[in-house]
């Protein structure tokens, strides 16, 4: 998490003992599984694809096959402790099958086929940290809701870096291609890529107020780490925004460690939400399409 998840990794320190420990086990694993899906220096389409299949089936049968190497041993840690925790095996597939679809060249075509694919590669991952978390079942919806408002933060984040994978993430139903979103020729392109970034932004706003709603679930030693962590995910976004178009395709927005301090420290000495907070439902406005979706909850 220190080298690679240096947002999270803050607030992760922010955890209970038990809690860190389960949480850099899963984060181990979804690194490891999502570093196949995307980096091509790990080996051809088709070694990539048979090493993820090797890390779903070590952590869903919690046994190393023959010759079993580093990532799969570590599979089926993940996979004892996922259990462990009554975690159910269709999240784990859900998240594995979603990161193999992922292996390939896509422009998602729509808003619903956006907020799948959340879902599907970081929703779960917060389906998997509530229980770790020590909230009750009752809590998914927002575990969901976080997941993939931080997943929207990253899709935002990353356009140019997704772009040269062949890959953008931002619907075509909004009125952009994959070659407008990575470099915009003209001030009218910028325009247009610029406000998709924004409208991606102000989704991921109000999945990460309807998350925040939920935070009282969450026990009170593990709750100032979420907050941290929404925060630090949710302030990139709004670091994006205050740079604008003109800065956006000159680097990839990070916040500093001055940054990192200060959003912590405010998020420790603050209420838990201002006041005149509302939350938009977005578990019934946005993600009803997905009731049915193999691992998604139907109830909350």
């Amino acid at each position: 998490m220190d080298r690679h998840a240096k947002s999270f990794s803050w607030a992760a320190r922010l955890l209970s003992a038990e809690a860190r420990r389960d949480a850099a086990l899963l984060y181990a694993y979804a690194r490891a599984a999502d570093d196949f899906a995307d980096e091509i220096q790990l080996g051809s389409l088709e070694q990539r694809s048979l090493a993820l299949q090797d890390m779903r089936r070590g952590a869903l049968s919690a046994e190393a096959g023959s010759g079993a190497g580093a990532e799969e041993g570590l599979a089926v840690q993940t996979g004892v402790m996922l259990r462990n925790h009554g975690i159910p095996a269709s999240v784990l597939e859900n998240f594995m099958d979603s990161l193999q679809a992922d292996t390939n060249a896509r422009h998602l075509e729509s808003t619903e086929d956006l907020l799948h694919f959340a879902y599907g590669v970081a929703g779960t991952i917060g389906q998997m940290m509530r229980p770790l978390l020590g909230a009750a079942p009752a809590a998914d919806s927002h575990a969901i809701a976080l997941g993939i408002a931080m997943q929207l933060t990253n899709i935002a984040r990353d356009v140019v870096e997704d772009a040269q994978r062949q890959r953008c993430y931002i619907p075509a139903q909004w009125g952009v291609t994959l070659r407008l979103m990575a470099t915009p020729s003209n001030t009218t392109e910028k325009s247009i890529a610029f406000a998709a970034i924004q409208r991606l932004l102000a989704l991921s706003d109000d999945f990460y107020a309807y998350a925040q709603s939920g935070f009282g679930a969450i026990p009170s030693h593990n709750r100032s780490a979420i907050r941290a962590a929404a925060a630090l995910y949710q302030g990139i976004g709004k670091k994006i925004l205050e740079r604008g178009i003109d800065h956006y395709w000159s680097g990839r927005v990070y916040l500093s460690r001055l940054e990192k301090m200060k959003t912590v420290a405010k998020v420790l000495f603050s209420d838990s939400r201002p006041a005149g907070f509302s939350v938009r439902d977005v578990w019934s406005d946005d993600l009803s399409h997905l009731v049915g979706v193999h691992g998604f909850p139907t109830a909350h």
